[in-house]
């Protein structure tokens, strides 16, 4: 690797072709950059200053077309930016809108910085960018205007156009700042240098790559040109087109799905890499299988699948927001895809999560669980149930057996909270979906009640039947307890319906909002219906419409019931997670992060746990044997051994001496402290058969 401080436009001139290769990002500068870029150069010019430095360009030779053909490893943004820059300059000078002092200036720009004059391929531009920015870009050379105008590149060229035309400083000018930008040139060795590791290292830094685009890098970077460009057509283009450009948020899920852990965001390539390696998969089948999946997530996340009706429900769960769920479809549809689901189970599938999810969130139940419950949800069926022929029953009963914070909130909770809530405080993306919801039911005719919402005119909005301010006339039509009435009904679901002439209504008095032209007599909306049909507005018809209105979405998202009939086993599972009372109950069988493990008493299963998590990072528990205090948990490890204790390791000993749910206890703690799930560590326990509870500290 040799690294050499020099003008950028000395790069630039070279005789060589910048070329970026397919797993580089695409070009993504946006128009603050190139404000940034562009009133540097002008301080440039008002202080003389004779360099600024404009980072580095990494680049290495690609032997498979020769010397004069460097392939960009890093450092594309600016070399492209700044060909955008004089290539705009070129334009401008040719179309006579600006003028340079010298006579052949965009001749000599072009020839040298921008096009090779010499070159006989269909295509003599220097620079060549991947796919969609290449088009973009040599469309700016052309004499046409037709450009790619949703391009940043195109973006980008027409702000420096904007901006040549309006700075003070005449063209000259601006080209002899641009020749005072310095930079380090790297170039690598490809018989010495791991680019992938050179590349690693250069945007650990915070050149700001998101974990798709290093993903991109891990698989095409290090395969021979013609693979890269094989491998990016055929998988990686099209993954990145069917994910809308969300590879990180999709590769997540993709990883969910794969480890049924969910990794941070910011630590997906490091999870993606360690997954590679541990199953071994070619680059080729990877990228195959990414992109069926790619291909799901698409219909998923597009609501695009051939049935209308599982469509519908993909529409409303999108509005819902349910990406977290994404993992779980994933693998939903892939079994519909090999039809291994019908039709049928996959509708009720989808049924069955919405319902979940809309009654959770009426009923503010915490949302921190749902990554966890949709990671595992899959494998929880199939524990149960190993073939798929009742895989939407087996579901509904999971999802009605869980507990706590994992809930799935009964008819009684869900009306209750309802009845309470304050509807027209929700966020505005939920109400669209409970007002359409509530609207269109299950109907095929339907009106687009979320569409007209979102319009900018002519829209539909929420309206307060009882208004937001009340005036003599109603205080008069509700009563002596009209404010108490007021206070209790205003953002209830009872008093909010739609309309498209909210401003027409204002705080007219009721029989003026149900009978003007356009009133809710006139209403098109069913849920208008009921209010039409009233003479007057009071806590009474409150009451009713509120009643009917939770009657109706009890119908719904009605609460779903599971023929499945579980077979009772000779055996409890636990999760570490449970608050299970584990005293004199016989365990029979261990099992920590997927692997099983044979296990006769409580102190085997404390001691395998242990020794699992060091053979995951021995040191946290060294440095607690060291430790004066880790949040008490050092009191448990020590180095020497004592009367007790249990030696795990090599210097390091665990005292066992405790209780069965004390030692239950310690492990959630050491849990905690790595990391992991609760839910890693699952005990099996014997039904009916009970110890005593007198361990004896197995031979080790």
């Amino acid at each position: 690797m040799n690294g050499e401080a020099k003008r950028l436009v000395r790069l630039l001139g070279s005789d060589s072709r910048f070329v970026i290769p397919v797993y580089q990002r695409n070009y993504d500068w946006k128009l603050e950059n190139c404000r940034q870029l562009f009133e540097d150069l002008e301080k440039v010019i008002k202080h003389n200053r004779m360099t600024h430095f404009f980072g580095s360009v990494v680049s290495v030779v690609n032997y498979e077309k020769g010397h004069d053909e460097l392939l960009i490893i890093d450092g594309q943004q600016r070399i492209t930016t700044i060909s955008l820059l004089l290539l705009a300059m070129v334009n401008l000078v040719d179309q006579g809108k600006l003028t340079s002092e010298e006579t052949q200036f965009s001749k000599r720009i072009r020839n040298k910085y921008l096009v090779d004059e010499y070159e006989e391929d269909d295509s003599k531009v220097k620079l060549k960018p991947i796919k969609d920015d290449r088009k973009a870009f040599d469309l700016l050379f052309c004499e046409t205007e037709e450009y790619e105008k949703s391009s940043n590149v195109t973006a980008n060229y027409l702000f420096f156009i904007q901006q040549l035309q309006r700075t003070s400083y005449n063209i000259d000018e601006i080209f002899d700042a641009i020749t005072r930008l310095e930079i380090i040139d790297i170039s690598l060795d490809p018989t010495k240098d791991n680019a992938q590791l050179i590349f690693e290292s250069l945007n650990s830094t915070g050149l700001e790559l998101n974990e798709g685009d290093k993903i991109r890098n891990y698989i095409l970077m290090n395969q021979e040109l013609k693979k890269q460009e094989k491998f990016y057509d055929m998988y990686w283009y099209r993954i990145e087109k069917a994910t809308d450009f969300q590879v990180s948020a999709f590769i997540r899920d993709y990883l969910t799905l794969k480890t049924r852990r969910i990794p941070n965001i910011k630590d997906v390539y490091i999870r993606f890499k360690e997954y590679v390696e541990e199953v071994g998969i070619s680059d080729e089948e990877l990228l195959r299988e990414l992109l069926g999946y790619a291909k799901i997530y698409s219909k998923i996340i597009n609501s695009d699948f051939k049935v209308s009706q599982l469509n519908v429900i993909l529409k409303r769960l999108n509005l819902l927001d349910s990406s977290v769920t994404m993992p779980y479809l994933l693998e939903v549809f892939d079994l519909y895809g090999k039809d291994m689901l019908t039709e049928k189970q996959v509708k009720s599938v989808l049924l069955s999560i919405e319902v979940y999810l809309f009654r959770r969130l009426i009923c503010g139940v915490p949302t921190n669980t749902l990554n966890k419950t949709f990671s595992l949800l899959h494998n929880e069926v199939m524990k149960i149930k190993k073939e798929t022929t009742e895989y939407e029953e087996v579901l509904k009963y999971i999802l009605c057996s869980k507990k706590d914070n994992y809930r799935l909130p009964s008819d009684v909770e869900f009306s209750e909270a309802l009845d309470a809530k304050n509807i027209y405080g929700m966020q505005s993306k939920n109400k669209m979906y409970l007002f359409e919801r509530l609207e269109n039911g299950d109907s095929i005719e339907r009106n687009d009640i979320v569409g007209m919402m979102k319009r900018t005119e002519n829209n539909l909005t929420i309206e307060h039947i009882m208004p937001q301010t009340l005036s003599k006339e109603w205080k008069m039509e509700l009563g002596e307890d009209a404010i108490t009435i007021y206070e209790e009904w205003l953002n209830k679901l009872g008093n909010l319906t739609l309309t498209g002439y909210n401003p027409k209504y204002s705080n007219r008095i009721f029989k003026e909002k149900r009978d003007i032209k356009d009133g809710f007599s006139e209403s098109g909306l069913r849920l208008n219906k009921f209010v039409a049909s009233c003479g007057k507005w009071t806590e009474s018809e409150l009451k009713t419409r509120q009643s009917l209105l939770i009657e109706r979405a009890l119908e719904l998202w009605k609460y779903p019931e599971s023929t499945y009939v579980p077979v009772i086993e000779e055996r409890e599972l636990h999760t570490l997670e449970e608050q299970f009372n584990y005293t004199n109950r016989y365990v029979i069988g261990l099992e920590f992060m997927g692997t099983p493990y044979k296990v006769s008493n409580w102190t085997e299963v404390y001691r395998m746990v242990i020794e699992n998590l060091l053979e995951l990072d021995s040191t946290i528990l060294y440095r607690l044997a060291d430790s004066d205090d880790v949040e008490g948990l050092n009191n448990f490890f020590t180095r020497n051994k004592k009367n007790n204790y249990l030696e795990i390791m090599p210097d390091l000993f665990v005292w066992y001496n405790t209780n069965t749910n004390y030692k239950i206890n310690t492990l959630r703690r050491l849990l905690e402290l790595y990391g992991l799930d609760l839910e890693e560590v699952v005990f099996e326990i014997e039904r009916e058969k009970e110890c005593d509870g007198n361990e004896t500290v197995p031979n080790v």
